[in-house]
């Protein structure tokens, strides 16, 4: 056989090599393109590991087994909120809990109802549950997704955002309590967070175990309706174990008057603060440690009310983060953790000079904290 024919056949079985190679590359980008879209959006909630995180994402926490972490969601956000919290560190949590306006399954976790222990006369007849009765006999998808779009621009009322769901979600939180703590009665803290708080998990296990948890704590970031202060529900509310207990002791006591608070008010947050308060636990206020906004939203060189720019305290809660956001903090996170080789803190420096690089870095001397 002539050396031109083996050639050609050997050209011809390359040719047909790349061809392949060039298919199955392409047909990797669609899937991974798929792929990535799916991991934001469907029930099927994939590992850290099959998203591109180095190692295991709990190994630098400590401290995981003391907290209790209460997430509070809508049937209307559950698919756009939970897979970001899902995908990174909840689930390095042995104990929490998700609780919504509907009971439902979602990528093999129980979602169970937050409201279905109140009063029932209220239940059946009051306004601020008739979104709730229909959820109950007809299911979400009744619900248009134009419709719950429509809500996000929804005009901001005395009572709160005039929408269905803001109605019901303030009924939310003190039920939530009771639920947490009769699943674990013996957590030493209670962390409540939304769908879209995201939680710097090494800097506030870090930091609660410098607290003594066998005293009553309510920690939040500040928040004032009128003269009253309480803590603000998307930033994350910490409470201890005794607090905890006395919260719901108080609660038992009069439930039908704080339901008669909840109508006439539009913050399931203060709500609980009022209890709290009712109870003899005033809230530790720890802006700028636990924040409200985005942290694209904060301006760093601003001082806090002990006269600390903002930069001088430890990064531990943000809240209204796109799953984006979520998915591009945790990748730092898991970046820095095995640098530093032990678990540390975030600053806030640290983390606006790697997240947000266009950001100066400031030269701060002084050390950092957790309390203004």
């Amino acid at each position: 056989m002539s050396l031109t024919l083996i050639w050609s056949r050997n050209r011809r079985r390359l040719i047909t090599y790349v061809g392949v190679l060039i298919l199955l590359i392409g047909a990797f980008h669609v899937l991974y393109e798929y792929r990535r879209v799916s991991f934001v959006t469907d029930d099927s909630v994939t590992t850290p590991d099959e998203k591109g995180h180095q190692g295991d994402p709990c190994a630098s926490l400590g401290g995981l087994e003391d907290v209790f972490v209460i997430v509070r969601t809508g049937s209307n956000e559950v698919h756009q909120k939970l897979p970001p919290l899902l995908n990174t560190t909840l689930p390095c949590f042995q104990h929490y809990g998700i609780w919504s306006d509907r009971e439902e399954e979602f990528a093999g976790l129980h979602i169970a109802d937050a409201l279905d222990e109140i009063d029932p006369d209220l239940l059946e007849q009051h306004s601020d549950f008739e979104y709730y009765r229909y959820l109950q006999e007809y299911g979400k998808g009744a619900v248009l997704s134009d419709e719950v779009v429509g809500w996000v621009d929804a005009p901001n009322t005395g009572l709160g955002r005039d929408t269905p769901a803001w109605k019901l979600d303030k009924w939310k939180f003190v039920p939530v309590a009771r639920k947490a703590y009769r699943q674990h009665p013996t957590s030493r803290w209670y962390a409540f967070i939304e769908g879209d708080t995201y939680v710097l998990w090494a800097s506030l296990l870090a930091w609660l175990s410098d607290i003594d948890a066998s005293q009553p704590y309510y920690i939040g970031r500040q928040m004032n309706l009128g003269s009253e202060v309480f803590a603000y529900g998307g930033a994350g509310i910490i409470i201890s174990n005794p607090a905890m207990e006395l919260l719901i002791e108080q609660h038992t006591k009069d439930p039908e008057g704080y339901d008669e608070l909840t109508i006439n008010q539009w913050a399931g947050d203060f709500i609980l603060s009022k209890v709290m308060s009712d109870a003899g636990v005033e809230l530790s206020q720890v802006w700028p440690t636990l924040e409200g906004e985005m942290p694209s939203m904060l301006d760093l060189k601003s001082m806090s009310t002990k006269g600390y720019r903002l930069w001088c305290y430890y990064a531990t809660s943000y809240h209204h983060m796109t799953a984006d956001d979520i998915y591009l903090y945790h990748d730092f996170e898991q970046r820095w953790n095995p640098v530093v080789s032990y678990p540390s803190p975030i600053s806030i420096r640290v983390l606006a000079t790697n997240v947000r690089p266009r950001l100066q870095e400031p030269n701060v001397s002084t050390p950092w904290r957790y309390f203004p």
